[in-house]
């Protein structure tokens, strides 16, 4: 529920890496946390910044760019020394972060979302990226999606032994809740059964998630039904998607939903892909991080995810499939057909004991409540 307007003597300025991020689950546990902290939030990313209003009136957005000219023409503003404190997301908008805490003195934190390196450092000149090493470094704490990141974001930021690195998943605080008559009512929009098992891809649609064998499966399972939900796809991909000869069989979300409608939506489903099999590190470390995969367990949609140590607690809960080819892949859809219910209620139990426990968001709020003047 939107706030009603107060009066904060704090307030705390936080960097996007896109506008889109304003509303995304980890995104959104920093802002909440930072409301409930008594700080004003205002939010800064590059492009059109997104409508903050669902935040209540003590959030607010602007226009920044993470590039040398633009540090040069904001760098020594006035406004900055009315903050209180300063955080980011990985990886670009950390070096302007880490470059503002220093000159005012405040203190910083970074949601270290991502970690850009190996074979997916990005196209930021090194000079750009050591800066946003070293914001994570003088960060009061920094934030990773799994455990297993942890020690990859030491290694990669050259963080100290004793540097305070919270894990906090790629999830909703408070997720919305599996509703059965929306899930009917989905079924009916997309033009499938009740009954069809229905297999679906959320966000990047590509060769490294598991498109190739999703499309290879549809073409041999003639009662596999599946909804792409695809982010960041060429026309191109769309085109040849739609003429795939899969009508009636295939629901194509072209627009993009906000983060809480996908979620929502999720519902619809019965298994949900969270294939990554790009060699890059953080792809190797995935675990929570995952959104799409956070996203489908806490729905009740078991997931397909391929084989790497930080999925394992899919098998420990039996809430999906591990895999590592085609073959397992396709293994796996028929095994979670014939297990659906069972595993159902293995993924609210995973959701609930293993990706969010009561305590994940809480040390959240106290690691914000413990910044200088908090």
């Amino acid at each position: 529920m939107p706030r009603s307007p107060s009066s904060h003597q704090r307030k705390a300025a936080h960097f996007l890496l896109v506008p889109e991020l304003l509303y995304s689950p980890p995104n959104r546990a920093i802002i909440e946390a930072l409301l409930s902290c008594g700080y004003a939030v205002h939010v800064f990313s590059p492009g059109t910044p997104q409508d903050p209003s669902d935040y209540g009136p003590d959030v607010h957005t602007h226009r920044a760019e993470y590039s040398i000219h633009w540090l040069r023409r904001h760098l020594l503003s006035r406004r900055w020394w009315n903050f209180d404190c300063f955080s980011g997301t990985s990886e670009d908008p950390l070096a302007v972060v880490g470059l503002l805490s220093a000159l005012t003195g405040r203190a910083c934190f970074s949601l270290v979302d991502e970690i850009k390196s190996g074979g997916y450092r990005g196209n930021s000149p090194e000079r750009w990226k050591q800066l946003c090493r070293w914001a994570m470094r003088r960060s009061r704490f920094t934030i990773v999606n799994d455990d297993s990141r942890v020690s990859l974001l030491r290694e990669y930021a050259g963080l100290a032994a004793d540097a305070n690195v919270l894990v906090y998943p790629g999830c909703f605080h408070q997720p919305p809740k599996p509703d059965p008559e929306f899930r009917r009512a989905l079924r009916r929009r997309w033009g499938l059964g009740e009954d069809d098992l229905v297999i679906a891809s959320s966000g990047a649609f590509n060769l490294t998630a598991g498109a190739d064998w999703l499309v290879q499966a549809l073409q041999e399972e003639p009662g596999l039904q599946a909804v792409i939900q695809p982010l960041a796809v060429s026309p191109l991909c769309l085109f040849l998607l739609r003429r795939l000869g899969l009508e009636g069989r295939l629901y194509l979300q072209e627009e993009r939903l906000g983060w809480q409608e996908a979620w929502r939506s999720a519902v619809g489903l019965d298994i949900g892909l969270a294939i990554y099999t790009n060699p890059a590190p953080q792809f190797q470390h995935m675990g929570t991080s995952s959104n799409r995969l956070c996203m489908f367990l806490a729905m009740g949609v078991p997931v397909i995810a391929t084989r790497q140590r930080s999925f394992r607690f899919i098998e420990d809960y039996d809430c999906g499939v591990l895999v590592e080819n085609y073959d397992q892949f396709l293994a796996a859809i028929r095994y979670i057909g014939a297990h659906l219910p069972a595993m159902r209620e293995n993924c609210h139990r995973c959701f609930h004991e293993y990706i969010m426990p009561p305590d994940r968001y809480p040390r959240l709020l106290e690691a914000i409540a413990s910044l200088p003047g908090g």
